[in-house]
């Protein structure tokens, strides 16, 4: 007995887990991973370099070793007492008792705690849906950002350009009496403020591409040489947004995590409920009392409050209740969000269209008739060249508001939580489907 006492402690220790220190360097966790990017589609690549997936696939396989924890059975009270008393018996005056005392898990308080783990490991994968969703929104967003800056700076150039020629034809103009001077000043005016607007778009461009090289952990310079910046949007079907609409309520996160919420309040319900009766324990044992040996075996019950946990279980129903509402008023905010984002997408394409298909083709028109007149000596060159910064003017005017568009798309894709792209959807599924496939519950 007395072995078995000292080896019984070792060979617990012998089975522990040991510590080992993993210590993060600061200074390291800043470098980006990529020097180059790959040729193709970039969500790929965004999605495995992403920190916040990892931690959010990090914290999904704690979820799942929680649950496993869970299953176990809670930890057992082993109490060992030795006692001398030589007055008992002087040949014999050691006692030695060993009990074990074990928890019944069984009934509502198992039940709890099992559907508890559950609803954790769903949390974690409704998170990781969610991390995976936010940095393909951020690559789609710093990549149309990227792309319109790009071309913003591109008309910018052209337009300082032009407005120099403009500002040089109107010198030549005054020289020769043909123009006053105030049209000179002005021109000069101009030119500066085209100047301004130009440096603007090229710092707007840089910070796209440092936007870009975050979301992708990867270096400025790997996105400055990188040329494709975006890829060209899919077509819309109206029809097909319908459908998205009547799926939106069963894709958005934060609509799950308001129903696991509710679902979690109901099983504290049940766990209070639970707690009015006693929680047993039987403890089984082994005693050697000076030459006799007994087995006794206890039963510990742990009785409920003195109120039969009434006023746990009311404090359970109001937040049943209280959970109940806040997922009524997240779907009606859902709902809400969806609808304005719908709206504010239909007026900014219908914008888009109609100042690209029909008031930059009229500049156009305008500077080429200008050009003609100009070939005829009907026209001078400072006309021509104001005619072209009028189409200048215009095509970043249709850039603006294809920007705007293009952000309200990608806002109503978010209000959906679900991408137009079939691509994009089929990155995502493969990524969520990869993580998953570990859980057998999922």
């Amino acid at each position: 007995m007395r072995i078995a006492v000292l080896l019984l402690p070792c060979l617990l220790l012998c089975a522990c887990a040991s510590y080992a220190p993993k210590p993060l360097d600061v200074a390291t966790l800043t470098e980006p991973a990529l020097t180059t990017l790959p040729d193709g589609d970039l969500l790929p690549v965004a999605l495995s370099q992403s920190p916040a997936v990892a931690a959010a696939r990090a914290q999904y396989d704690a979820a799942l070793h929680d649950r496993d924890a869970q299953k176990r059975l809670p930890p057992m009270t082993l109490t060992l007492i030795q006692e001398y008393s030589k007055d008992a018996n002087a040949q014999k005056p050691w006692l030695y008792t060993g009990q074990l005392d074990v928890p019944l898990d069984t009934g509502g308080r198992r039940a709890g705690r099992m559907t508890s783990a559950d609803i954790a490991v769903a949390k974690a994968a409704y998170a990781l849906g969610d991390a995976l969703w936010t940095v393909r929104q951020s690559l789609r967003q710093a990549q149309s950002d990227l792309d319109f800056a790009r071309r913003t700076v591109e008309l910018d150039q052209q337009l300082v350009a032009t407005r120099a020629a403009y500002r040089d034809a109107i010198d030549k103009a005054v020289s020769g009496g043909e123009e006053i001077r105030a049209t000179a000043d002005q021109a000069r005016l101009d030119l500066s403020s085209a100047q301004q607007t130009l440096r603007q778009a090229e710092a707007a461009r840089d910070q796209a591409e440092t936007a870009l090289a975050v979301t992708l952990n990867a270096t400025p310079a790997a996105v400055h040489a990188y040329a494709a910046s975006s890829a060209t949007p899919a077509d819309v079907d109206p029809a097909g947004i319908d459908a998205l609409k009547a799926k939106a309520l069963y894709a958005r996160s934060d609509i799950h995590t308001a129903v696991l919420d509710y679902d979690s309040a109901e099983n504290d319900l049940r766990v209070a409920i639970a707690g009015q009766y006693p929680d047993i324990h039987v403890a089984p044992g082994y005693t050697w009392e000076r030459g006799m040996v007994k087995l006794p075996l206890n039963w510990v019950l742990t009785l409920p409050p003195t109120d039969l946990n009434r006023a746990h279980i009311a404090a359970a129903t109001d937040r049943r209740a209280a959970t109940g509402k806040t997922l009524e008023d997240t779907v009606k905010a859902a709902q809400a969000s969806i609808a304005q984002t719908y709206s504010a997408w239909r007026a900014a394409t219908a914008v888009a269209e109609k100042t690209t298909n029909e008031d930059v083709p009229l500049a156009m028109t305008m500077a080429g008739r200008a050009e003609r007149s100009l070939q005829a000596g009907e026209a001078g060159r400072a006309d021509v060249l104001l005619a072209y910064i009028v189409a200048l003017d215009t095509r970043l005017a249709a850039l603006s508001v294809q920007q705007t568009a293009a952000d309200d798309r990608l806002k109503l894709e978010d209000a959906l939580r679900q991408p137009f792209s079939a691509s994009d959807a089929d990155a995502l599924s493969q990524a969520v489907t990869r993580d998953m496939q570990q859980d057998p519950h999922q």
